[in-house]
């Protein structure tokens, strides 16, 4: 019985017996047109027929009555065949390139269609959505992020983990130009740059290190790598950026330098810590003797007082240095909240004459196993540099939070004002390095030494008009 089915199906297909749908659907849409208007014309035609429904009309009258419908009924034909035609093409004419790149001819002739071939065009269109199920699940589950852009540099594709990275859904990324992305979602011209490379110029990028400031303001390394997509033809269609999120690995080099660093000069202070402080106090000593019976008109007084102001300058800076390198440790539980409150308070007589409003936005109560004294010196140095910074009329915050789910103690402490550049955002943790006329450049580093031999982290945001320090300290209990 199927097998008659099949012959029966054979010979529709023929070219003797096939009925096109290129006839079918004209002559369905103008039967569909002209039944409406042939009832229509026949219910006309039984009303002028009618008794005395003529007696006014002369015959003219009803002559041109009946060419008006005739008239109407052609145009109506002619419109539904043309219309016809037309969608009876829209539909055929991709079926036909689409057997055609198969290698299926589209008209069939008798005896020509083998009974294997009606299964060619399913085989292979269940293969294409197999390969696209199988592109689907690798691009979904890459650990890094793709995105593939068409030759117009319009994003066509994006997986999970590209929509983690840039902080933006697939629904928001796809169709947008790379320009729009690259100046809107992630402020990177440097990621244009090199995308932009590869579709006008071929010039392709491997691991390329480039910055972005996603939507939440955070900086983000990754290293892109570009691919182009070619045509048979080898044409260019489109390109493929591959994106791996590089943040933690360049946060750890980056604390890792700060360590040797911070532990070279550690020793440093530790060495020169007796053979400076000694001069020092014999300097200021005999500053001091020098001064003791002079009147204080005497010129020598003054320079006398010179001498132990600078002394004791100088001795504040071996202190500093040598709070770099300290020896017993000694943790004790703490409020979080109450040291930050200590340590801000301690910082307020930076603002000088200036005006700024002070808040915080306390979390639960954090209660942390920390160095309290070395920790209020932390903050106090990062607070100083707040409310230095602040302008007249500006505001200094901090807030905390704890994170369950890494079991962290999150600290923000920020100030509105003038951004940061991103070159001294880099270096606001090496020693020495400040941007002050009259600044030792540790204070910062200071900080930095002493989250981190907590085991915690630092890092700082400039965005807009305002700069945040974002600490991170691990629960101890």
């Amino acid at each position: 019985m199927r097998k008659n089915r099949k012959k029966g199906l054979q010979l529709f297909l023929t070219k003797k017996y096939q009925i096109s749908l290129a006839v079918l659907i004209p002559l369905f849409l103008v039967l569909f047109a002209l039944g409406p208007l042939y009832i229509t014309s026949g219910n006309v035609e039984d009303l002028l027929s009618g008794a005395g429904s003529t007696a006014s009309l002369s015959p003219d009258t009803l002559s041109e009555i009946r060419n008006t419908l005739r008239f109407v009924m052609v145009v109506s034909a002619v419109v539904a065949l043309a219309v016809g035609m037309v969608l009876a093409y829209s539909i055929l004419s991709p079926v036909r390139r689409f057997l055609k790149s198969l290698g299926i001819p589209a008209t069939v002739t008798e005896g020509s269609v083998e009974e294997e071939n009606f299964g060619i065009l399913g085989r292979d269109f269940s293969a294409m959505m197999t390969s696209l199920g199988r592109y689907v699940s690798i691009l979904e589950g890459m650990s890094g992020g793709v995105m593939v852009f068409d030759g117009s540099g319009r994003v066509t594709a994006v997986n999970p983990s590209a929509e983690g990275i840039l902080g933006r859904s697939a629904h928001d990324l796809i169709g947008m130009s790379v320009s729009d992305i690259c100046s809107s979602v992630v402020r990177s011209p440097e990621m244009e740059s090199v995308i932009q490379d590869g579709l006008q110029q071929g010039l392709l990028h491997a691991s390329r290190e480039v910055r972005l400031m996603v939507p939440e303001g955070d900086e983000v390394i990754i290293g892109l790598t570009t691919s182009l997509i070619r045509d048979p033809s080898s044409d260019t269609t489109g390109l493929v950026a591959t994106i791996l999120d590089l943040t933690g690995i360049q946060r750890m080099h980056e604390d890792l330098q700060q360590r040797l660093r911070m532990a070279s000069l550690g020793r440093l202070a530790a060495g020169m810590a007796h053979e400076v402080r000694n001069p020092l106090g014999a300097i200021k000593g005999m500053a001091q003797l020098i001064q003791e019976g002079l009147p204080d008109e005497d010129p020598r007084k003054k320079y006398g007082s010179v001498i132990e102001r600078e002394s004791d300058r100088l001795n504040m800076l071996v202190e500093e240095l040598l709070s770099l390198v300290h020896g017993q440790n000694v943790f004790e539980s703490s409020d979080i909240n109450a040291l930050l409150v200590q340590a801000r308070e301690l910082a307020r007589p930076g603002l000088g004459a200036r005006k700024a409003e002070v808040t915080d936005e306390q979390g639960e109560l954090l209660l942390i196993t920390v160095e309290r004294g070395r920790l209020v010196q932390a903050f106090l140095n990062i607070f100083l540099n707040a409310f230095e910074a602040v302008p007249d009329g500006g505001r200094v915050w901090f807030t905390t939070s704890y994170l369950r789910d890494s079991r962290m103690v999150s600290v923000e402490i920020g100030n509105t004002g003038t951004p940061v550049l991103p070159e001294v955002r880099e270096r606001m943790f090496d020693p020495f390095f400040t941007t002050k006329e009259m600044g030792s450049g540790l204070g910062l580093a200071i900080a930095h030494q002493i989250i981190t031999s907590h085991g915690g982290t630092i890092s700082a945001m400039s965005m807009d008009d305002k700069t945040v320090f974002r600490v991170m300290l691990p629960e101890r209990r």
